[in-house]
């Protein structure tokens, strides 16, 4: 089907429109499968072979694509069909702000990550400042690799643990910081002052796991699934059709609130029996009986249990194991609730998962109406802690792919060319 329109009365624009349209339409063809030609691009899209090798030009100064340097039919007669790819130096940065550290992430288009870093910290000791001050230098140091690589940032997004309004970027609440109304986007922009062109985004953490496993994690293949993103607080992200479910306000997904047991632990959130007092690396540890310390932290808790687990240790093995059950409790009644085909355990239950994952399926299986006949797979994230700062870097990747002319925008120059 093409997108082409005839001429009319505000034709610059219809035409402006119609253009940027299509370079999307190129642009997500070629990233959705294998390297292919001009020709195979016109032929699947129904835009004109002219329309097409147009676009691509465009797209390939921008960055976008590139030649691979093979035929489509090596060994036809005839003029060889050069095919195209992503191309790999358009980037874009993503930060965390996580209770128990911080994290940068780069990565480009075709989901390489060019650059990354962790520190481990405990945030909840710190007013927003000093914590903000630091990620900031932790994005001048990415952006300084983006220079010296010659690669081209596009934008900035930062994952945040609580719930967050996305239209703003601001930090409304995050119980385990401590923090409300802190306009993160805004903070992280004004310590970068040299680069008042990159937008900055914020966004949920959960919500950015969920967008990395359908972007490049276990998900792919998913268009019905939650992703399960636990840290100490835990989160959800729900993707319904393929898209992220956000709810009315875009506060939907706090699964580690679910209360379980009304007359349970209290909960940062001033509610008792959430979940995420029952799963979450705080629970597992206490009732472990693992010290976690205090102030500035050098390593992943997760890492220490995961060692303990491998070692045999029976206390951590038997809370693992009532972890795993009460996280198939609260899964019970997501999925009876949105009925989707994947559960993706991620963040911590990610590396988590080989002690996890026998419980979690257990439960589902007595405790979903429809599992009879409609099974509900389990999977282990492989992005592990990384999922929500790779998810915050597919934010801006995403919209790159939806509207690739705001690359050139975004990098100083805008341009627009109606041909």
């Amino acid at each position: 089907m093409s997108f082409e329109r005839p001429l009319g009365a505000n034709a610059r624009a219809d035409q402006t429109t119609v253009r940027r349209a299509n370079l999307g339409v190129v642009l997500k063809q070629i990233a959705a499968g294998e390297p292919r030609s001009r020709a195979s691009v016109a032929a699947e899209t129904g835009l004109t072979r002219g329309t097409v090798s147009s676009l691509v030009g465009e797209l390939i100064e921008l960055d976008l694509l590139r030649e691979t340097g093979s035929d489509e039919h090596p060994g036809r007669v005839g003029r060889p069909a050069q095919t195209l790819e992503l191309g790999d130096r358009v980037v874009s940065i993503g930060l965390e702000v996580n209770v128990d550290y911080l994290a940068v992430c780069v990565e480009d288009l075709t989901g390489t990550i060019r650059y990354e870093r962790r520190v481990h910290t405990d945030n909840r000791r710190s007013s927003p400042r000093p914590v903000l001050n630091r990620l900031g230098r932790m994005a001048t140091e990415a952006l300084a690799a983006v220079s010296d690589l010659q690669l081209v940032p596009a934008g900035i997004a930062v994952a945040l643990p609580g719930i967050v309004e996305a239209q703003t970027g601001t930090l409304l609440w995050a119980p385990n910081l401590g923090w409300s109304e802190i306009l993160v986007a805004d903070e992280i922009a004004a310590r970068l002052p040299d680069l008042p062109h990159l937008a900055v985004r914020a966004e949920n953490e959960s919500n950015l796991a969920a967008l990395a496993e359908h972007w490049q994690g276990v998900a792919r293949d998913a268009e019905n699934f939650v992703c399960v993103f636990g840290e100490i607080g835990v989160g959800g992200g729900i993707f319904i059709d393929g898209e992220l479910f956000r709810g009315s306000h875009g506060f939907g997904g706090e699964f580690g609130h679910i209360t379980v047991d009304p007359t349970g632990p209290r909960c940062k959130c001033g509610s008792a029996g959430c979940l995420e007092t029952f799963v979450g690396l705080e629970a597992i540890t206490r009732r472990a009986g693992i010290a976690i310390g205090a102030g500035g932290r050098a390593r992943s808790i997760t890492a220490e249990i995961v060692r303990r687990a491998e070692d045999g240790d029976q206390a951590v093995l038997t809370s693992l194991a009532e972890a795993g059950r009460y996280l198939g409790l609260g899964l019970g009644s997501v999925v009876n609730l949105f009925d989707v085909d994947v559960v993706v355990l991620g963040g911590c239950f990610g590396p988590l998962a080989p002690w996890l994952v026998d419980d979690v399926r257990s439960v589902l299986d007595e405790r979903v109406l429809s599992s009879a006949w409609s099974g509900c797979e389990v999977r282990a994230s492989e992005f592990g802690e990384g999922a929500a700062v790779r998810g915050a870097a597919a934010l801006t990747l995403m919209s790159v792919l939806a509207e690739p002319w705001l690359v050139a925008e975004r990098a100083g120059s805008p341009r627009e060319r109606v041909s």
